[in-house]
């Protein structure tokens, strides 16, 4: 057997001191972020009692780590019919229930095809709550081309182009892309179909834009 550490939401102070944990799960959770509501929104990788690929999405909790619920896409119909892990949640500024994230493989990294996730409708346990916003690119390990699902879900590492995704509203975006998936460059998308690659290191790839500007607190 290997070792292999469980990571789980915690809060400290600025200063790193004052770690406090905030979930007792028993396998992971990643990216956390704060929603428009104040409530925290992460990627909680739940399997108990159940299939071992089948549930990396949308979770939330109150800020003290209360009430953590799976919000959506967590009990799908047919794995192959919508992304298998959706990673590097964010609301959606002045929406209060949209989000952008990462369709992202179970056997791989947090880059993949950028979805919309829209809970103003019912989840049906597919694609009923989801849009896409790069269409070019499938859901890795779900799909073999764009809406064609994988028999058996077999990993295709092909598309795992797009990453770290921040919305500047529900129609733009920023995020990183490389089509090699190899250097990402730092990109601005939006919901039209435009790319624009804002900057790209010949040597050191990028990840995580954030825009530095005045915002509401939650």
């Amino acid at each position: 057997a290997r070792p292999d550490p469980t990571y789980t939401l915690h809060a400290m102070m600025l200063d790193g001191s004052d770690i406090i944990p905030l979930s007792y799960h028993e396998t992971h959770e990643w990216h956390p972020s704060v929603a428009n509501d104040g409530k925290i929104v992460y990627t909680r990788w739940d399997y108990v009692d159940r299939d071992s690929d089948i549930a990396h999405h949308l979770w939330s909790c109150f800020p003290d780590g209360r009430d953590p619920r799976s919000v959506h896409g967590n009990y799908p119909e047919s794995r192959e019919n919508r992304p298998w892990m959706e990673m590097s949640i964010r609301a959606i500024p002045n929406e209060e229930h949209q989000y952008v994230a990462v369709a992202a493989p179970h056997h791989g990294q947090a880059y993949g095809s950028l979805v919309l996730i829209d809970q103003q409708f019912t989840d049906d346990r597919a694609m009923n709550q989801i849009k896409r916003i790069t269409p070019d690119a499938h859901f890795p390990e779900s799909e073999m081309a764009p809406g064609i699902p994988h028999p058996k879900g077999n990993h295709n590492p092909k598309s795992e182009v797009y990453g770290s995704p921040w919305p500047l509203n529900k129609n733009f975006y920023l995020c990183v892309f490389d089509a090699e998936q190899e250097n990402y460059g730092l990109t601005l998308l939006d919901s039209f179909g435009n790319r624009i690659l804002l900057y790209q290191d010949s040597s050191v790839p990028c990840l995580d834009p954030i825009p530095l500007t005045k915002r509401d607190k939650p």
